[in-house]
């Protein structure tokens, strides 16, 4: 398992939600996963810290080549802000 935002392994948080189309059409299946980092930020309501951190991850890099850092930026922010919609529950810790 990864943390659906930035891409480390091993997750700690999972976030209840429900599934949803980004804006290319891709579908996000349910519930999302978040490292102890990506949570803070959560928790904090940091959208920017949260977005700048999801594209400093090593699978970002190919989207970021391809948009440019503006609109990869611009894409984050609006795929986190999908996700904060599709929540549906209290995040709680995955067990080790």
């Amino acid at each position: 398992m990864i943390c659906d935002f930035c891409s480390v392994p091993d997750p700690a948080w999972r976030y209840p939600a429900d599934s949803f189309h980004d804006v290319f059409g891709s579908r996000s299946v349910e519930d999302w996963l978040a490292c102890e980092a990506c949570q803070q930020l959560i928790q904090a309501g940091d959208r920017a810290a949260l977005a700048r951190r999801s594209l400093n991850a090593p699978g970002a890099r190919m989207v970021v080549d391809v948009l440019g850092r503006a609109l990869a930026l611009d894409y984050c922010h609006d795929l986190h802000a999908r996700f904060w919609r599709a929540r549906c529950g209290a995040p709680y810790r995955i067990a080790a």
